[in-house]
């Protein structure tokens, strides 16, 4: 019996973030105000400053919060032998406190993947690994403007160590960004 190619499961990370977009853009269509936030980040490599980058993208006023948007991140490290990249592709949401109304936090949830090789001293050898797992984020926000405010906070990762070059299976990094709602 003959077998089916089936393509749909062997789609790239890109095609996925694609398809997620098109998914979302009529609830995107529908917002009358949108979210957006870069941000840097820093770690999780002892020493190596800021590592990486991201951004949120999202509508406010939504759900019941007050702002949902997705959030993409990459953090790269280079150092003598190892080369190694983390990505996160989280959900999260923003809420004000109610008693403090420039200040509030986002919590997000989501994935992230790992990719690392390191390059044997005396031979041309390497060592590839890749791993994947959950990944949590928080930070407080402090509004300055009606459209400006500015984030600070953390994520933690965790991918089995046995896929990594990393000497633990959690890893930390502090982000910080600026939002702004237009």
């Amino acid at each position: 019996m003959p077998r089916l190619n089936c393509t749909l499961f062997k789609k790239t990370r890109s095609t996925w973030v694609v398809s997620v977009f098109s998914l979302l853009f009529p609830i995107f269509s529908q917002a009358s105000t949108f979210h957006v936030s870069p941000d840097l980040r820093i770690g999780p490599f002892a020493g190596s400053g800021i590592t990486g980058g991201g951004i949120q993208l999202g509508m406010t006023d939504s759900f019941g919060f007050d702002a949902v948007y997705i959030s993409y991140s990459q953090n790269s490290f280079e150092f003598i032998t190892t080369e190694e990249k983390l990505a996160t592709y989280r959900v999260g949401i923003q809420h004000q406190i109610e008693s403090m109304p420039l200040v509030g936090f986002q919590v997000e949830l989501g994935l992230v993947e790992y990719e690392g090789t390191y390059h044997k001293i005396l031979s041309d050898s390497s060592d590839y690994r890749s791993g994947k797992g959950p990944s949590i984020s928080f930070a407080w926000t402090l509004g300055l403007t009606d459209h400006i405010a500015f984030r600070a906070g953390g994520d933690i990762n965790y991918i089995d160590r046995d896929n990594t070059h990393m000497p633990y299976s959690t890893s930390a990094m502090f982000t910080t960004g600026v939002i702004f709602q237009f």
